[in-house]
């Protein structure tokens, strides 16, 4: 027997493996009689079909299938004068039990998360897809880690072509290793050359069922917690799991919420530099006073300013990720304050700049896709520069150059902003959410084999 001691359940080994061969039954021996009836007697078939009581048991005849089933936590048996090797199922190794989601935190809704083991994640989302339709499809990506893929779709909803694409890509990366969601996310996207993420991913399943039944694909990597979700759109950065479980008045409430979270990251510190270097007559006059009050023992330009309490800000946010999680929050609460205070006290920026700061931050936190939000984080420096440079009329360029890369964007062949497009031939992503009694069609920009989600009249008790 060949196996990785730590891999392996060795009570399992013990009990289905080594009795059956080692004890003296009726099922492993026969006596003369019996060999008189049996012509030719199959040492092969005998022990595969009578001598292991095993359920996932297979034949293998190269070593290198025996060395991938080895290295995954099988056992293979050698037996002299046979030339196959039986493949056994006894995975023992220790691996992170279900718990909450840490990064994607909703309070009405499922609370269990993705884990490194790729089978528990495949049995979460048969748990909430009780339907045959869900198919699994496992693929191997690395040539020396053979890192196990899968591939999660609904057969009779997910449109045929965009599973072949999504196969296509996972079959030919050419790669050493793949050992994260992350790196196979820029493997398979495509186009690297802008930095917006043009795939989702998340650790909730229930997530990933909703986008399962709208016909989008799912992608698992075997020792990653993280599910890819494609293709993906504009808005799908936008939306939070929880909002299909609150009232539509209160998920439309946050949505808009969060539409203004995205601008005031985006745009807000660039406003701010562009109203005060070159647009001050937008400005009511007492509050124009009070800015150039504050701002009168500053000795740095104002862009200086801005630029050390944003890099002060993006260190006191990254420093709280690194250090342990119990002293993570009181770091920033006080270094913040603290930074803050001594840096207004030392006249070294201005009041009015740290407020406009704490409001960009507090934004960039109501975004709930933490890759998204890192982008908007970063393409906010180049609003402060066109603010500096050119007031409203920098401002403006960019958003004209920022809109026409979003544009010209492709998840899987379709477009980034297909929530922003009107046709008479396809009905428009919409942002904002329906009751669910009214959702009767699926969005059709995937062109779904089936279109139709629901009956017309889903509430069928309510015959008003």
């Amino acid at each position: 027997m060949l196996y990785i001691d730590g891999m392996v359940d060795t009570e399992l080994i013990n009990k289905f493996v080594l009795t059956p061969l080692m004890l003296r039954t009726s099922n492993s021996t026969f006596d003369g009689n019996l060999s008189k009836k049996i012509k030719k007697f199959d040492l092969q078939n005998y022990i595969f079909s009578n001598l292991m009581p095993q359920n996932a048991l297979k034949k293998q005849n190269t070593f290198t299938k025996i060395i991938e089933d080895v290295n995954s936590g099988n056992c293979a048996l050698f037996v002299d004068t046979l030339e196959i090797v039986f493949s056994i199922d006894v995975k023992g190794f220790k691996q992170r039990s279900i718990t909450a989601p840490e990064n994607e935190v909703i309070i009405n809704g499922p609370q269990e998360a993705f884990v490194e083991n790729l089978r528990t994640n495949t049995s979460i989302l048969r748990r909430l897809i009780n339907n045959e339709n869900l198919c699994i499809e496992n693929l191997t990506v690395g040539n020396i880690t053979k890192t196990t893929v899968s591939i999660c779709y609904m057969q009779n909803i997910t449109n045929s072509s965009l599973v072949n694409e999504i196969k296509y890509r996972l079959n030919n990366i050419k790669i050493d290793s793949l050992l994260s969601s992350g790196e196979l996310e820029q493997l398979i996207e495509d186009s690297s050359k802008s930095e917006i993420p043009t795939l989702l991913q998340t650790e909730r399943p229930d997530k990933c069922a909703k986008y399962l039944l709208q016909g989008r694909c799912v992608i698992l990597v075997n020792g990653n917690p993280y599910a890819i979700i494609a293709p993906a759109i504009l808005i799908d950065y936008l939306s939070s799991p929880e909002d299909t479980n609150l009232k539509p008045g209160f998920a439309n409430f946050l949505k808009i919420l969060r539409i203004f979270a995205f601008f005031i990251t985006l745009l807000a510190p660039g406003i701010f530099i562009a109203v005060t270097s070159f647009h001050q007559e937008l400005l009511p006059t007492e509050l124009l006073f009070s800015i150039l009050a504050s701002r009168e023992n500053v000795p740095f330009p104002i862009i200086v300013e801005l630029l050390l309490m944003e890099l002060s800000f993006e260190l006191i946010r990254e420093s709280g990720l690194r250090v342990p999680s119990p002293i993570g929050g009181t770091l920033g609460i006080v270094g913040a304050l603290i930074l803050g205070e001594a840096a207004v006290t030392a006249h070294i920026v201005s009041p009015i700049l740290i407020i406009v700061v704490a409001i960009t931050g507090l934004s960039s936190y109501a975004i709930p896709d933490f890759s998204f939000s890192f982008h908007l984080r970063i393409c906010r420096f180049l609003f402060v520069f066109l603010g500096y440079v050119a007031g409203f009329l920098g401002i403006g360029v960019g958003l004209f150059l920022y809109l026409d890369i979003l544009c010209g964007i492709k998840s899987f062949g379709v477009s980034f902003t297909s929530s922003l497009i009107r046709s008479p031939f396809l009905r428009s992503y919409s942002y904002f959410l329906k009751p669910t009694w009214k959702n009767e069609e699926r969005n059709n920009f995937l062109f779904t084999k089936k279109p139709q989600a629901q009956s017309f009249i889903s509430k069928n008790w309510n015959k008003n």
